[in-house]
């Protein structure tokens, strides 16, 4: 608990020198009462001797499976305990020193060799050591007035097993801050005499630790040299293999040659240590190579490459020295640099990626701290060696370098998330090339997003001082993107895709239409042919070649669906045109029997015309379309005929029902008749610019106190003035406590006709159409028109036309002229009017008395013909006295000569008629277009079979009939058939315009 608690204060306090001596002197008092323990289990009656080193392995790797470590935990320490008294190794490090003059702006590495060789931890290496000192420092005790450090005691294990305790000094030179000269020292000789001393002496000597430790020695561990002196056993000499600025080689192997010759001298094993090999300069390992195998040292020193930056050999260079020593210790195995550098890395690679996984493992979130994981990571042995080989800052870097790459990942995926989205959005936002037609660059869509009315449905915006990656997204349901997120490459990326995608779409569609052009331009497609059959012809046609395959066959198939639906029809219409072949088949096999002989006659009629030839290909559709045919000719029914849904019969059914009278609707129109107990008038005056309220005065001042006498009947007279928007309930015609019986519409000028226009659409056809009823039978109106003077002469005759033209169309009397006797004319009229509508309500009653008509009349048309139906039918059903008697059949009651007769009318397709054959006919009108042969044909078939009768042949042109018969060819060559027919026929001939009804 001791160690663990040691390490956490470790961690957080160890970039911290001051705090790192409190540390030490923990340390050192676990130290004493562990060797005290380890007296007390063997029953020694002292302390057993033991290096306070030790501990920090101790306590720092409990027990260290890993290459290369001196430590082998307890265990080790006892077994250590149990073998007797370690000898101690004093060691001397020596190397080229003195002022800048002499060895340049760096020194050599003796002061890093050192500390690399003393600390366990990477933490306890420093590169910063001391040269340069103030006088009171050179005086502390730590350099005690001495040109060497006592850099304490360590023990290493060498690869057979052997423990080795070293107790290191390092012989320099220090220099005066204050002259830049070496201090003087008890003893002045000079450095390479002084060096080679076996014998060292310095009372109170405080082992050094670091250049901070000096002026405050009380706040570091206090650990002094034993005895105050110290016999060198052996020495290791530097040299440095880098190149230097202000150092030649010439001159560092001078020096170092002194050195080495005066350490000879003392008999003592010497060990030639090269440092700084990570920045090696060849000619310098050459010379230092060429220095120990001089022939006067016989070869009796020994070279080991070193790097303590990298921390490679530097253990080794001691352990060999020492069995230089002890020759009873075996030899060690020196590795060379290159080697030696490869072993270190892939010790520290395996630490890296060891550290790396146990990181991934534990820390998921991208927003863990340090402080809370290294808590974590301490209980595991991955981290401590991590910590051990590169140092706390080392894995803290790590840690954030893991931290960063998955707020990446994290960030990344986010992005990826949105870029999801966008492609959808911008479709939606912006559908087709020409929404984006001035979007050069991103801003520009930046603004125009903004702008959209749909943006807050699919964007949101951080505050200002916040980036987008920093707000709170805890809130699952957001499901919008950030509008910062435009500002990123990927969201560019997909804007220029979604730009490409819409223009290569545009391109696409172009490409698709030109084929589709050139297809209908192809003379050789025709219906029925495979693409495969016509490939070869679009070969090098730049639509083909850039279309898929698959966009090709979909815009052929759909070629050949319409021109198959076309050459149908055309076929459909060639049988029709051949009406009189197929009635002659079911004149002469009235039961439907038709022989293959009758079928290869038909086939022979029809095999020349190229609208038979177009299905060649498709043949079995043609055959089952001319049995159908012949099944229609012979048993015509509504379902089957080749115009259906639109069949002539249920166009005249739907026309009729919503056009026709229907007597049912007239018991709703009574309201406004006159009552013959008072008389009672209620009149409706409609019009603007203050015209109604001109004509309401005008009746009120031939009134007496409302009471108008009209004929020898006196009327009271009660008015409602409208001169306002009708749709609006104050403007409405009728009111609770006023039923109009009539209405005056007056107006002067193209303004105030329009506005009676619209207001009677609004209130009179709309109510009538939605009560089945025509306009006349509606309320009386009588329209009124007095010319405003400021009118020009061809104004005032184009709106007399336009009010002669809405009474014809309500049938309601029209007056335009001003007379003294207006106000009399226009009473007169309207009362005229509610009579009228009074007597026709009796006009029905007669008729269901008398159920036959005097005449009956058999209309017909044929299906599918392109003209207006209604416009036909109008003159019909516009008559006055017009109305319903069945499905397909309308009663008129209308005066011939001087006779009153009531005529029914027929309306039926050709094919239809053959329903109406047991009724008693007396004539018949035939339509057909003048602009579609097989309309003729099927009207000339079907005159075959019509008896001696009164017939009425009507020829619908879309122009004039004058006007169709010098400016169409096929109009002119109908109706000169037609008009031949009607001779024949001995019938009456004309012409109707499709787009107007006729009178």
């Amino acid at each position: 608990s001791i160690r663990n608690r040691l390490l956490e204060v470790r961690s957080v306090c160890v970039k911290t020198d001051r705090y790192r001596n409190l540390i030490r002197n923990i340390e050192a008092e676990i130290e004493q009462l562990m060797l005290t323990v380890t007296s007390i289990i063997y029953g020694r009656s002292k302390v057993a001797i033991v290096h306070p080193s030790h501990l920090q392995y101790f306590h720092f790797s409990p027990k260290n499976d890993y290459n290369g470590s001196t430590n082998q935990g307890f265990i080790k320490l006892i077994s250590m305990e149990k073998s007797g008294k370690m000898r101690s190794f004093n060691v001397a490090v020596v190397g080229l020193s003195g002022t800048e003059k002499e060895k340049g702006q760096a020194g050599v590495g003796k002061s890093c060799l050192c500390n690399r060789f003393m600390a366990a931890l990477a933490d306890d290496y420093s590169v910063d050591h001391i040269s340069v000192l103030s006088q009171t420092d050179f005086s502390g005790r730590v350099v005690n007035n001495d040109h060497f450090l006592y850099w304490g005691e360590a023990t290493k294990t060498s690869e057979d097993g052997i423990d080795f305790l070293f107790q290191v000094i390092e012989q320099t030179e220090f220099i005066d801050d204050a002259t830049f000269q070496p201090f003087k020292g008890s003893k002045m000789e000079p450095y390479a005499k002084r060096c080679s001393a076996t014998k060292i002496t310095s009372a109170e000597k405080l082992m050094y630790i670091c250049k901070n430790q000096l002026g405050i020695e009380r706040e570091y561990e206090q650990k002094l040299l034993p005895d105050g002196k110290i016999s060198i056993d052996g020495f290791l000499c530097v040299f440095d293999v880098s190149s230097v600025p202000s150092r030649t080689v010439e001159k560092q192997v001078e020096s170092v040659s002194g050195i080495l010759n005066n350490l000879i001298k003392t008999k003592k094993p010497v060990v030639l240590v090269t440092t700084k090999n990570d920045d090696a300069n060849e000619t310098y390992v050459k010379e230092a190579e060429k220095l120990v195998g001089k022939k006067e040292y016989k070869g009796g020193i020994l070279m080991v490459e070193t790097s303590a930056h990298e921390n490679i050999n530097v253990d080794v260079a001691f352990i060999v020295l020492a069995q230089l020593i002890d020759r009873t210790r075996g030899r060690a195995r020196i590795l060379p640099f290159i080697e030696a550098a490869r072993v270190r890395k892939e010790i520290l690679d395996q630490s890296t990626e060891a550290l790396q996984s146990l990181i991934r493992c534990q820390v998921s979130d991208y927003r863990a701290t340090w402080s809370q994981t290294s808590k974590k990571l301490f209980q595991h042995k991955e981290f401590m060696h991590f910590v051990e080989l590169f140092g706390m800052d080392s894995a803290q870097r790590l840690f954030k370098r893991h931290l960063k790459k998955l707020q990446d990942e994290h960030f990344a995926k986010r992005v990826q998330g949105y870029m999801d989205m966008l492609p959808d959005i911008l479709q939606e936002m912006f559908p087709d090339v020409t929404a984006l037609r001035d979007l050069k660059k991103k801003v520009w869509l930046q603004l125009r997003i903004k702008e959209h009315p749909e943006f807050n449905q699919y964007f949101y915006e951080c505050p200002e001082d916040v980036p987008w990656t920093e707000c709170d997204l805890d809130d699952a349901n957001e499901t919008r993107i950030p509008y910062e997120v435009l500002d990123t490459s990927e969201a560019e990326k997909t804007y220029k895709n979604h730009v490409s995608g819409l223009q290569q779409e545009q391109k696409r569609l172009e490409w698709k239409k030109q084929f589709k052009q050139l297809l209908e331009d192809t003379g050789y497609v025709t219906p029925g042919k495979a693409l495969s059959e016509v490939r070869v012809l679009f070969m090098g046609r730049e639509c083909f070649e850039a279309l898929s395959e698959m966009d090709c066959q979909h815009i052929y198939d759909q070629h050949q669906k319409e021109i198959i639906e076309k050459a149908k029809h055309n076929f459909q219409e060639l049988l029709l045109e051949h009406a009189d072949l197929f009635y002659h088949f079911k004149s002469i096999a009235p039961e439907g029997t038709i022989t293959q002989d009758d079928i290869k006659e038909i086939t022979d009629a029809l095999q020349d015309d190229s609208r038979y030839k177009a299905l060649d290909r498709i043949d079995q559709d043609r055959k089952l379309m001319l049995f159908q045919h012949l099944g229609f000719v012979h048993c015509p029914i509504r379902e089957h005929c080749p115009a259906f849904p639109n069949c002539m019969d249920a166009l005249i059914e739907r026309i009729l029902r919503t056009r026709a009278h229907r007597p049912s609707s007239w018991n709703h129109s009574s309201q406004w008749r006159l009552n013959s107990d008072n008389n009672q008038l209620n009149l409706v005056i409609l019009g603007i610019d203050g015209l109604a309220e001109e004509l309401a005065n005008e009746i009120r001042v031939q009134c007496d106190e409302d009471e108008y006498e009209l004929d020898c009947h006196l009327y009271t007279l009660d008015y409602r003035i409208i001169d306002g928007d009708v749709s609006l309930p104050e403007n409405s015609f009728k009111g609770t406590d006023f039923l109009p019986n009539g209405c005056f519409c007056v107006y002067s000028n193209p303004e105030t006709f329009e506005y009676i226009r619209e207001s009677l659409e609004k209130t009179l056809l709309s109510n009538l159409e939605q009560d089945d009823r025509l306009p006349f039978q509606g309320l009386p109106i009588v329209i009124l028109f007095l010319p405003d003077p400021s009118v020009d002469e061809s104004d005032i005759l184009r709106l007399r036309e336009e009010g002669q033209s809405l009474s014809d169309s309500l049938q309601c009397p029209f007056i335009d002229r001003f007379t003294p006797a207006l106000i009399a004319e226009l009473m007169g009229q309207l009362i005229q009017s509610i009579h009228h509508r009074a007597v026709f309500l009796n006009v029905y009653q007669s008729i269901l008395e008398c159920s036959e008509p005097d005449i009956r009349i058999i209309m017909c048309m044929f299906c599918g013909d392109p003209y207006s139906v209604e416009n036909v039918l109008g003159p019909l059903l516009s008559h006055q006295c017009c109305f319903l008697s069945g499905d397909r059949s309308i009663i008129l009651e209308t005066f011939l000569d001087d006779s009153k007769r009531k005529v029914e009318v027929i309306i039926s397709s050709f094919h239809g008629a053959n329903a109406f054959r047991e009724e008693l006919v007396h004539g018949f009108i035939l339509v057909y277009s003048a602009k579609r042969r097989a309309s003729l044909a099927t009207l000339n078939a079907f005159s075959m079979n019509i008896p001696n009768l009164p017939i009425q042949v009507l020829a619908v042109t879309d122009t004039g009939g004058a006007n169709a018969f010098f400016t169409n060819d096929l109009s002119h060559l109908l109706i000169t058939e037609g008009n031949a027919t009607a001779d024949r026929l001995k019938a009456h001939f004309m012409t109707s315009v499709s787009s107007c009804q006729q009178k």
